[in-house]
């Protein structure tokens, strides 16, 4: 989608346009989205280095901890809290990252990679208390666990990468796709920008660009990338607009950052295992992409999840679990 954003961005404004000027789109009832925790103190969370995460964790302290980082950029920890079956032996952390999720919003300048992994190194602490942890990521997440596991190598036992797009400027192509959008892509967008300015806010300045976001990503996912070309329900509270606009974002507008973008760099000193898991019907970052970016790091393997795509922890959820469960278990013994 790099290529096609400004001439989605334009054709949506005309339709838009044009569909209002018909009269076409009735008025409907507001739709919403959920506060974060600043606005709802219900929300688990937890407070870090003067930033409350909307994040939570499940089995008993003492237990080898297991951080789970999800994709997005944008998304939320909801898709994958499937994992936290896990918590019979591990302690499972899931928190939504800076400016996404249930977490509190800030401005996209606020937000880089290496807040990123600033913000992970910060649970890595508060959980790990001086012990190294597994880190599973998926989609965006498992870029972020690489990129953390290069920068702290010593602090990282197990790492399980979940169909990262890319790592380095090498495989950085993937990101991108040719030719003209679909129709339903275009009308998806369209009609989501109108939807926006009908999102009730309650004072909230993200809200609306939050909700636009939710409705047209689903949209990019091509059929190449799951299985009989269906995507499953997406599971999210809350998208993120500035922790997307800072990334994928920036990306789209500017093709040379992502070139620059080096998720890779120091993984070669890490000594640890690292299980990459690939979607059998993605034909995108699947089984072919990912053995590309095994090579790496020193102790590589790659389970491929038959009848599963992108998402494959939705898709094949028992057989998703069980390949973790396996993987991890090595490192109990």
């Amino acid at each position: 989608m790099l290529s096609n954003h400004r001439r989605l961005r334009v054709v949506a404004v005309l339709l838009t346009s044009l569909l209002v000027a018909a009269g076409l789109l009735p008025a409907r009832a507001l739709p919403s989205v959920p506060p974060t925790v600043e606005h709802d103190a219900s929300l688990p969370r937890v407070e870090l280095k003067g930033y409350a995460f909307h994040a939570e964790h499940f089995g008993e302290s003492g237990k080898p901890v297991l951080i789970v980082l999800h994709g997005g950029p944008g998304a939320d920890y909801r898709y994958l809290l499937g994992l936290k079956a896990l918590a019979d032996d591990y302690q499972v952390v899931f928190y939504d990252q800076r400016g996404t999720g249930l977490s509190p919003r800030v401005p996209a300048e606020n937000i880089t990679v290496q807040s990123f992994v600033n913000d992970l190194d910060a649970f890595v602490e508060a959980f790990g208390r001086g012990r190294p942890v597994h880190l599973l990521g998926h989609s965006w997440g498992a870029m972020l666990a690489s990129a953390y596991t290069g920068t702290h190598p010593e602090k990282v036992g197990r790492l399980i990468l979940a169909e990262p797009a890319f790592l380095d400027a090498s495989t950085v192509d993937v990101f991108s796709s040719g030719g003209l959008p679909q129709l339903r892509v275009i009308w998806g967008f369209a009609t989501a920008w109108i939807g926006k300015w009908f999102v009730r806010t309650d004072g909230d300045a993200y809200a609306r660009d939050d909700w636009f976001l939710l409705q047209v990503l689903p949209l990019t996912q091509g059929a190449n990338e799951m299985c009989d070309g269906q995507l499953p329900a997406m599971q999210a509270w809350r998208f993120g607009s500035p922790n997307f606009q800072a990334t994928v974002g920036r990306m789209m507008d500017d093709p040379a950052f992502a070139r620059q973008l080096d998720f890779r760099k120091g993984v070669d000193a890490f000594q640890g295992p690292t299980l990459f898991l690939a979607g059998g019907c993605n034909r995108v970052v699947g089984e072919a992409h990912q053995r590309k970016l095994m090579g790496h790091f020193a102790h590589a393997r790659l389970e491929v999840i038959p009848e599963a795509g992108h998402f494959m922890f939705n898709d094949q959820p028992e057989r998703s679990l069980a390949a973790v469960r396996t993987f991890l278990a090595a490192s109990l013994h």
